[in-house]
């Protein structure tokens, strides 16, 4: 298929750049002069050389908002009676956000798609009524990380779910997205490490034990369009388990990678069972 290529119009890369150094990791490159139009019209939905645009679902703290509340649940959304068949509805819906998933760049230009990853993340739930239920969606990064250009999601500690209590609410997994399919980061470890400090490493459901868990969906879709759920990673950290679970034909698989040891704050190594 022949793809339309233009060069990228000089007024938006001067816009860009005017925007201030903030801005810079959103913008292209000033090498970066030609590229298929279909797919850079969607890389822009997700850009900040616009007016930044609300994304459905995806929720930024307002002046004078707890950015340590996420809202939740998030609209259109369950609930569930099992986690899994949550994880099965999450798993699509976050890799639909504007650039979930972008391995589909990496052949074509490997420093544009680092520049436009973006990281969503949420709570899955479980209510005083039984049901497992999804925080509002975030892209937010510490600010250090966006002038690093590392890409991370910065969850926030509670869900704020009025219809609760704040101590009636479970918290059973933190979601994510990892836009080019990578394994986890010492960091993704460290987090669910320390929410485990504040949160139950396990939770009493209606159908048994749920341990407290970390998981990353992951999509090796090369049509930025419809990107599949073809799996997600996930850690344990009440056993240290890591492990992948992927897809094929509406079947899940598990593959046990080992138990995390860390060697230092910032490396880890999986060893056998």
């Amino acid at each position: 298929m022949q793809h339309d290529t233009r060069e990228w119009p000089a007024e938006l890369e001067a816009l860009c750049r005017a925007r201030g150094r903030a801005y810079l990791y959103d913008c292209p490159m000033s090498g970066t002069k030609r590229f298929p139009m279909r797919l850079l019209a969607m890389l822009l939905m997700g850009l900040g050389c616009s007016s930044p645009k609300p994304v459905e679902g995806v929720w930024r703290p307002g002046p004078g908002e707890d950015a340590n509340h996420i809202p939740g649940p998030i609209q259109n959304f369950g609930p569930f009676d099992s986690y899994a068949d949550a994880l099965k509805a999450a798993c699509p819906l976050i890799l639909s956000k504007p650039n979930a998933t972008v391995g589909y760049l990496q052949d074509l230009n490997p420093e544009l798609a680092a520049r436009t990853a973006t990281e969503y993340c949420a709570w899955l739930y479980y209510t005083p009524e039984h049901k497992y239920e999804l925080s509002m969606l975030t892209d937010l990064s510490r600010p250090d990380d966006v002038l690093a250009n590392r890409k991370t999601c910065v969850l926030p500690t509670f869900v704020d779910d009025t219809r609760y209590a704040q101590g009636e609410l479970k918290y059973i997994f933190a979601l994510h997205n990892h836009p080019f399919g990578s394994k986890f980061s010492p960091m993704d470890l460290h987090f669910i490490e320390n929410k485990a400090s504040i949160h139950d490493w396990e939770v009493e459901t209606r159908n048994g034990k749920v341990k407290l868990a970390i998981i990353a969906f992951f999509s090796k879709s090369k049509n930025p369009e419809s990107p599949t759920c073809d799996g997600f990673y996930q850690y344990v950290p009440s056993t240290r388990e890591f492990m992948t679970w992927t897809q094929t034909g509406g079947h899940w698989d598990r593959t046990d990678y080992g138990i995390i040891r860390w060697i230092d704050d910032k490396t880890y190594k999986i060893e056998g069972r």
